[in-house]
Order: C-alpha cells, then structure tokens, then sequence
C-alpha cells in the first residue's frame, strides 16, 4: 500500500500542472460542526451508523483507551492522554467517516492521515494545528465544510503539499460557522505558509497587515473570485517577498487598493527592493516612481500591468530582473537615472511595451546603456531635462 501511495502521490505532482481543477461544484449547503472536543477526545459520525473502518489505533502519540458507539449521537474515541498527533495513516481509508473534529491539543496531522476518506462532508480543526502531512487529505472528494478557530491560527499551519490542505477539497473556510468570503489576513502574521487558501473559490477580496513579510509558494492558487487586494501601506507591501506568481493575490484580483481607494500613481521612496511578482497582473497601476533607495527589482514584477505608462527609477538601481515589465503595453516612458546601466534579467525585460515607447538615461551614459541594453539601442535617448 505504501509503494502504491507513494507512487500515486508523484503520478498526482505529475499532472497537476496540466489539469484544471475540478472540484468546484462543492454544495451551497454546509454541514454543522460536531463541536470542539476535549483534548483527550476525538470526535465523529459515521455514514452508516456503523462501527468506524480502518481506524489504526497506533498511529497516535498516545493509545486509544476506549472507542465509544452512539447510536443517536456523536461517536467518541478516547485516549489515556491529551492527543497531540495524528499519525500516518491514522485515519486512511476510513471510509465511512461523515463529520468529525480534532481537539485544541491536536499539533500535527502525519501523512496521508485522512487518505482516501472519500465520504467526509465535514472536518473541524482546533487552535493547535501546525503541520498537515504529504497527501494527508488526498482523496477527499466530498469535503464541503472545513470549520476553523480563526484565521490567525489557520495562517500558522505548515502544508506539505496540495493535498495536505483540506481547503483544496473543501473550497470554502468557515469561521463561526460563517463562510469566508473576505479574507482578512490578522495584524501580526508575519508569513502566510505554502498552500495556505489553495483553491478557496469562496473568497472574494483580501486584506494584507503592515506585518506581512513573506507568502509562501502557490498559496492563493486556485482563487478565481478574489477581484480586490486592500494594504495599508504601498512600502509594506514591497515588504512581502512573495514564493511564486500565486503566493501573490494581486495575480489574480488585479485590483489593488490603498485605504479604500485603487493605487494608480505608486510612489516607493526609501523602498530598497521590489520583490518578484509585487504588481503582477495589476490593472490599477498608471505610473511607477522610486528614488535612489531602489537597487533591485525582481522578476515578473510588473509584468501584465495593462495601464502602466511610465516608470522613473533613481539612480541607485542595479538590477530589473526577468520579464519585469513584459506585457505592460501601455507604457511608453522609461526614464533610469543610474549612470551605470542596470543587468537585465534576460531579454524579455520590456518585451510587449507599448508601440514607441522610449527610454530616457544619463546623457553620460547614452552608449554604455546602448550597449548593454543592446536589444533596445534604438529606444534609448538622452534625458533633456
């Protein structure tokens, strides 16, 4: 069974970058919580009313003391100790599992714990969740009601993969019993892990804290209805070092807002870096301005910003990474102050500006820049000002 799973986990990375996700027919309806159970408990239903399949007793940090049937009501297993990790395996196969809820005491969640739990409508996860194993929810089809503390505690939890998530099947994150639809990220997170709202069809607009540092890899892919990203601050914001093009939301809302109002003149003084993907796909951007603080910018940072017309950086820049501003086919004006041309990340840099467009540099450094900016020689003009 192991080599099984294990090769059907790599056939599964395998496809994933060539098939559409087709889990999103997830019922309006949702299924109630069993509730928050005590820390030596774990509670649950079954489909059928029957005895719990495949339950592995020993795949927990503290052995099981009595497993307890109701024909009307919640099912208990109960353990000698507060439990504090569901092993691998523990629940694979468990095929008949309808609703069930892990405790507060619950750290960890192993590999492939839940695996092939194809029958689970609900799940409801405590405050001390903080790592879900490889393929722990794979197979998890019919999961419509993920029911969570908080936001703040879901942020904290590590996913392995995919499959680790249960919102990857479940699409929907319910606090309180209420479905989030906007997501607001609490002041004092500092990193957003791997896959954290992967596939979360319900979410509609997001808000970042002044705290945020860091997103990790693909964590709002799959996130199709968010049209709105709100910050508090443009320097913040250039803050968060983004994993991949979906660590980021703007890349798929578009749409970025300051207090309330879309950002269109951006402004980064005494901002240092822009990280890869900061203004991905965002098409409330007209103008991008930084001072001599600006050395690097990072790959694909504006790329697809569909309204940006000009771009002046200070002379402190030192690197435009790849494809930073391809696809930004309005903008006509490039002015670099640097009197040493910034390296390009590849030739792809300005591909698909705007028909014209033109770069203003140094006088001083007219040749050097057509040199090294070889591909766009014929751009290049002396700033006149």
């Amino acid at each position: 069974m192991k080599i099984f799973k294990v090769l059907f986990a790599l056939l599964a990375f395998a496809l994933i970058a060539c098939e559409e996700h087709d889990y999103g027919t997830t019922p309006e309806t949702t299924v109630a919580s069993l509730g928050t159970p005590e820390n030596n408990e774990i509670w649950f239903t079954t489909t059928d009313g029957k005895v719990l399949l495949n339950l592995d007793e020993t795949a927990f940090n503290v052995a099981v003391a009595e497993v307890i049937y109701s024909e009307y009501d919640i099912n208990v297993i109960r353990f000698a100790g507060e439990v504090t990790t569901i092993g691998e395996g523990a629940f694979e196969e468990c095929t008949n599992i309808f609703n069930l809820s892990l405790p507060n005491s619950v750290q960890s969640i192993g590999d492939y714990a839940f695996y092939d739990c194809k029958n689970m409508e609900c799940l409801t996860l405590g405050e001390g969740i903080r790592s879900c194993g490889a393929e722990a929810f794979e197979g998890c089809y019919n999961l419509r009601s993920l029911h969570i503390p908080s936001i703040y505690s879901w942020c904290r939890i590590a996913f392995a993969n995919r499959n680790a998530n249960p919102l990857y099947f479940a699409e929907h994150l319910l606090v309180g019993g209420t479905k989030v639809t906007s997501l607001n990220i609490p002041m004092g997170i500092e990193n957003i892990n791997d896959y954290a709202f992967t596939y979360a069809v319900g979410i509609k607009d997001v808000t970042i804290p002044s705290t945020l540092k860091s997103i990790g890899k693909d964590a709002f892919e799959g996130c199709d209805n968010i049209d709105k990203v709100h910050i508090s601050s443009i320097k913040a914001w250039c803050n968060i070092d983004f994993e991949s093009e979906w660590a980021n939301p703007l890349s798929l809302a578009r749409n970025l807002y300051l207090d309330g109002a879309k950002v269109s003149d951006v402004d980064v003084s005494g901002v240092k870096n822009i990280y890869s993907y900061t203004f991905i796909n965002c098409d409330t951007i007209h103008s991008f301005k930084a001072d001599n603080a600006l050395e690097n910018i990072g790959k694909d940072s504006f790329r697809n910003c569909s309204a940006l017309t000009s771009v002046s950086l200070g002379a402190g820049i030192k690197s435009i990474g790849k494809q930073a501003f391809m696809n930004c086919k309005a903008l006509a004006s490039f002015t670099c102050y640097a009197t040493t041309p910034p390296a390009l990340g590849n030739n792809d840099v300005f591909s698909l500006n705007a028909e014209g467009r033109k770069f203003f540099v140094p006088s001083a450094s007219l040749n050097a820049y057509k040199e090294q900016w070889s591909k766009y020689a014929t751009d290049i003009e002396p700033i006149t000002e």
